[in-house]
């Protein structure tokens, strides 16, 4: 495979690393480092590769055939840029408190050196060519915002974790169980967690005008 392909797939995990931290942090009382000792495993691991490895575009994966099959490459398709991507990655470390720019992001995405194995790259596709597809809400409605309270917000991402971890303790089939739980908690409580975001960078903004 394109290392530029596995380049970009790095960069869009590791996003995808900074958000779980953020959001395990940001509705417990764990502390970062806790969370990394107790809380970060293969199993936590592995669904954030799954998920990142959806998130790499069609386009980049043409693109990655330049070399070996140009006839079958789109015109003018390039890889799309990341910066918005280590953009986020930044302001995500920032909110967990911590001291990050764009180029401690790059040099985070260099130490990532070891080129994955063959076998490894053979179970990411394996992965990603599974059956679980959800058909689930549109991150850009923004009515149901208008309806929803804070504290209607805040009961719906705690019950979703409380659910969550007794699902994945109990149900025998794990696998499959822990991703649809990983793409409904991306796609879905996305939606919620921006809007406790927006809410609460509206209130330290109207904190500093009084």
């Amino acid at each position: 495979m394109d290392q530029q392909v596995i380049f970009n797939f790095k960069k869009i995990f590791t996003k995808h690393l900074f958000k779980r931290c953020f959001e395990v942090t940001e509705n417990t009382n764990l502390t970062l480092r806790e969370f990394w000792k107790n809380h970060y495993n293969i199993v936590i691991c592995l669904k954030l590769i799954d998920i990142s490895w959806q998130g790499v575009t069609k386009r980049t994966l043409n693109s990655a055939w330049r070399k070996l099959w140009p006839d079958v490459v789109l015109k003018r398709e390039g890889f799309e840029g990341f910066e918005p991507i280590e953009e986020e990655i930044v302001s995500i470390g920032h909110s967990m408190g911590l001291e990050v720019d764009e180029a401690d992001v790059a040099d985070l995405i260099e130490e990532y050196a070891e080129e994955l194995t063959m076998e490894e790259l053979k179970e990411l596709q394996k992965i990603s060519h599974s059956g679980v597809m959800m058909e689930l809400i549109s991150e850009d409605e923004v009515e149901p915002e208008q309806k929803l309270t804070s504290r209607e917000n805040s009961d719906i991402l705690g019950k979703w974790q409380e659910v969550s971890d007794l699902v994945e303790k109990r149900l025998p089939e794990k696998l499959s169980t822990e991703r649809a739980s990983a793409l409904f908690d991306d796609r879905c409580l996305t939606f919620f967690r921006n809007i406790l975001k927006r809410r609460q960078k509206q209130i330290s903004c109207e904190g500093l005008t009084k």
